[in-house]
């Protein structure tokens, strides 16, 4: 899992590898900002990723952002919310030995 999350944020892509990891930070850790632009999807990623709609990706594509860009900075937050989720479950194991 460390590989894929190491090659997800760090390798070259179209987006600046500071600005996923900031994206997977922010959903991950609840720490670093995000640009204005990504605030609502980042967040709905998050918590509720089940709405994410078409709007939201046209607002992306309107702000300047290639498909390329949105599908990097999609992965770096569905990857936080994972490991997020991840870590949370095994917290509770812990808590419940």
């Amino acid at each position: 899992m460390e590989k894929a999350i190491a090659s997800l944020l760090g390798a070259p892509g179209e987006t600046d590898t500071s600005l996923r990891q900031a994206v997977f930070d922010r959903v991950r850790l609840g720490t670093r900002e995000v640009p204005e632009n990504l605030k609502a999807l980042v967040a709905k990623i998050a918590d509720c990723p089940w709405s994410v709609s078409d709007e939201d990706i046209t607002r992306l594509r309107e702000a300047g952002y290639s498909e390329d860009h949105i599908y990097e900075l999609v992965l770096a937050a569905a990857a936080g919310a994972g490991i997020r989720r991840f870590e949370a479950g095994l917290r509770a194991i812990e808590g419940a030995r």
